[in-house]
């Protein structure tokens, strides 16, 4: 029953995640230009990035579609196989939702639409967006349940 629960939220939480980075992108392309939220630190900003992250791999679309179809299968993969776990699901369901919003985005378009500016200090961060957002956050719940995993087991290995 616990595994059936889990698809309904997974399925649940990338539509709801997928939908809203669709709109976020869809509402910035057509009302967004530049817009000072916090002066010398945050702004949203509209940018066609065609590369990855930090403009690696810029104009190279084939490559990039070809390396978010391998990692699509990998999540749907380690999603199936943690189906049992709720944290585990709910990490992957994260980083399933914004990959398949930047995918879906370079596949039409060639490029991915990026809002989020940020300025540290004098550092311009790379404008990135919510889809993003979703990836860093479920990679690092995956990694966080993972270590703790691994710690568990080798507490059980020295109390036997």
């Amino acid at each position: 029953m616990k595994k059936k629960s889990n698809i309904i939220l997974v399925v649940i939480l990338v539509s709801v995640l997928l939908g809203l980075d669709l709109l976020l992108k869809y509402l910035v392309s057509t009302y967004l230009t530049t817009v000072n939220i916090i002066n010398n630190f945050f702004s949203l900003t509209y940018v066609l990035n065609d590369g990855a992250a930090f403009s690696l791999f810029a104009s190279r679309t084939y490559l990039l579609i070809l390396i978010a179809l391998i990692c699509l299968f990998f999540i749907l993969y380690e999603l199936k196989n943690n189906l049992d776990d709720r944290v585990l699901s709910i990490g992957y369901s994260l980083v399933l939702a914004g990959l398949l919003g930047n995918f879906l985005d370079r596949l039409m378009d060639g490029y991915i639409i990026d809002y989020l500016s940020f300025k540290i200090f004098t550092y311009n961060f790379p404008i990135f967006n919510f889809a993003d957002i979703l990836i860093v956050v479920g990679i690092i719940i995956v990694i966080i349940k993972e270590i703790l995993k691994e710690r568990g087991k080798k507490y059980e290995v020295r109390s036997k």
